[in-house]
């Protein structure tokens, strides 16, 4: 994982093949899978329960990463030209002195989610890919994870806004996906990535 400025993090991932936009949360992460600018799939995963958030965490950041790595490989598989260059960019939470965002701080739940964030970019950055088609001189690749607040893909619009943008840029996209809760924010992600938002 890289630390840098969050107005640079775009050009880590630029020019990948590959686009994950993560929305992650234990109530519901949203997972989109964007090749060459084009959505191709998306994932809603839910993870609570009475185990820690811990366990909790680091079950969410499996699933997701086999999701994603299940579906590079079905299209890679039947692709011969595919490059192996994965970006994955995930909301971070950031804090904001306001009253609600605030006590979601003092309660733990904030922290949490950064915890969850970690967990996914660990398991998605280890990771290794090979190259297409597969040979004993196959190259072995790792995706890119980098974070973003979600002012700095968003600024301040609101859910409803961002639904309306990815309907206007994607006028197929509910009959295709019917995308539901944080899966509009992941596309709005992948979308912002490859600076179509």
């Amino acid at each position: 994982m890289k630390s840098i400025k969050e107005k640079d993090i775009r050009s880590s991932i630029r020019g990948s093949r590959f686009i994950i936009g993560i929305d992650p949360g234990f109530g519901g992460t949203g997972v989109a899978l964007f090749e060459d600018s084009c959505l191709r799939n998306v994932l809603w995963l839910k993870n609570v329960g009475k185990k820690s958030f811990v366990r909790r965490g680091h079950e969410l950041a499996r699933n997701i990463d086999h999701w994603i790595y299940t579906e590079i490989n079905k299209i890679g598989g039947t692709n011969p030209d595919y490059t192996g260059n994965i970006g994955i960019i995930c909301e971070i939470p950031a804090y904001q002195n306001t009253p609600s965002r605030s006590m979601g701080w003092k309660k733990g739940d904030l922290q949490k989610l950064t915890y969850l964030v970690g967990a996914i970019g660990y398991v998605c950055a280890t990771r290794g890919y090979e190259s297409f088609p597969k040979t004993s001189h196959s190259l072995l690749t790792h995706p890119e994870f980098v974070t973003v607040s979600p002012a700095g893909w968003k600024g301040q619009l609101s859910k409803q806004i961002v639904i309306d943008r990815i309907r206007k840029k994607m006028n197929n996209v509910d009959e295709l996906f019917q995308p539901k809760l944080d899966i509009w924010d992941a596309i709005g992600i992948g979308l912002w990535a490859v600076e179509e938002f």
